[in-house]
Order: C-alpha cells, then structure tokens, then sequence
C-alpha cells in the first residue's frame, strides 16, 4: 500500500534513518575549505583545523569570562572551562551539545569538544575555534563514535559549523550585554 512506510523500519535498523530536508533557496551555504574563516590542515585527509568569526563588539574580561563560563560546559575530567583570563585574551577548552536528534524513537546525541581563543582586536573580537572534535552516541549504537576530527566539508561539517556559528553569536551577544545580565550570571557585580 505505502511502500515508503514499509521501507522506513529497514533503513532505522541499517542506520541510514538520518533524513535531511531538500535543499531550499533559504538554506545557509555549503561549508568548504574555501569557505571564509575555515582552515583545513595539510594532512592527507585534510581535516578541519579551525573556524574564526570576527565582531565588532569591544572585548571585555569579566563579561567574556562571564559569557563563557555560562554559554560552554567543561570537558570530560576537567573542572573549569576557563584556562587563561587576560586583559586582551581568553583561552578555554569547551563542549557544547550539537542539536539532540530524534528518530521516531531513536534519540541521538552529538556533541563538539573544542579549544575557544577570544583576541581583543582594535575594532572588535576574534572568536577562533580549533582542535574541533565531534562524537555521536546513540542508545542502539547503531551510528554511534567517539570524539573525532572532522573532514573540511560534508553535512556532519556543516551542522558543527553551523552550532559553533551560533554559539559565537550568543557569546557575542552575552559580551555585548548590559551590567544587569553580567549580575545576573555571577550574582554579584562583576566589575568588582
């Protein structure tokens, strides 16, 4: 009657259930090596080596710690997010979730580990991602891997661009706040 339906069950239980909708004029565009702010490593196979954004915002150090200590969870073994805090520079080693996919039933969790550097720039912050590792688990195993590097481009390449494009969005953002958000995160006045 449908065969789709009855096609559906088998390709759940092959592992072949991740369905992307079709492209559509509004779709963001395809992430490459030659894509701006992507580097790829020399290696053979290339690997995404890392991802910079740029914005204007001015670069302050109590909010950015702020921001970062609230937006980013700590890696596995480790206590704090944060590994160096400068007048100009903030270094930290981050995890973030990567969209929790559902299945019918099947529910998969990815996440992305990375090393984030905020630079202090004349005219704004550098936001540069590297050593970007990202891992799958899922409660069959069917699709399921540790953390891994990922290739310059593919759609596992553009959904982790696309989560650590919106993360430095919402960093940017938290940076940019007023006093009373950067109180609210700390619970005291953070200039202070």
């Amino acid at each position: 009657m449908f065969p789709a339906l009855r096609l559906w069950p088998v390709l759940l239980l092959a592992g072949c259930a991740q369905v992307f909708p079709p492209v559509t004029r509004n779709a963001p565009p395809v992430i490459n090596e030659r894509s701006p702010g992507v580097t790829v490593t020399q290696d053979a196979p290339p690997r995404l080596a890392a991802l910079t954004f740029f914005a204007t915002t001015a670069f302050n150090e109590a909010r950015a710690a702020a921001c970062t200590e609230k937006l980013l969870m700590a890696q596995a073994g480790e206590e704090k997010v944060i590994r160096y805090r400068g007048r100009d520079m903030l270094s930290a080693d981050g995890l973030v979730d990567n969209r929790a996919r559902v299945y019918t039933l099947l529910p998969v969790q990815d996440r992305i580990r990375f090393e984030l550097t905020l630079l202090a720039k004349v005219s704004g912050t550098t936001y540069g991602f590297r050593r970007i590792e990202s891992a799958r688990h899922d409660p069959l195993g069917i699709n399921s891997h540790d953390y891994a590097p990922l290739s310059p481009s593919g759609t596992e390449t553009q959904q982790v661009y696309q989560r650590l494009q919106r993360l430095f969005q919402e960093l940017d953002r938290c940076i940019e706040g007023d006093e009373a958000e950067i109180i609210d995160l700390h619970g005291a006045r953070s200039g202070t």
